[in-house]
């Protein structure tokens, strides 16, 4: 009987922690250069082949699994950084993907704005 206490209060705070994991942490830049990698290298790496290695319609291996939760993972980094977070109770990236174009749009309205005063 204790046993089988203890067993179920291990997986119930297996399960509980598994639930406050935030979804939106680690879209960073690190994410986006394995991503590009992945897609160089595999196209989308999530596509299921058969025993051929072609890709096909119906189920299979995909191409990568690896790179197949890296790009599950870019996806959802994607959604993440649409989502609105007007009450903080969200911790999201806004500038994933795009912190390099943020970077040259800020120094071009900067460039501007001192020719024209």
């Amino acid at each position: 009987g204790a046993m089988k206490l203890v067993l179920f209060c291990a997986l119930a705070g297996v399960s509980a922690t598994g639930l406050t994991q935030n979804p939106c942490t680690g879209c960073d830049s690190a994410l986006a250069q394995a991503y590009q990698v992945c897609a160089k290298d595999h196209g989308n790496p999530c596509a299921e082949t058969n025993e051929k290695g072609l890709v096909s319609s119906g189920a299979g291996t995909k191409k990568d699994i690896g790179c197949c939760m890296k790009k599950e993972k870019h996806d959802r980094c994607l959604e993440c950084k649409s989502m609105d977070c007007a009450y903080k109770t969200c911790h999201v990236n806004k500038q994933y993907y795009s912190e390099y174009g943020s970077i040259t749009e800020a120094k071009k309205w900067t460039k501007k704005a001192n020719k024209e005063h």
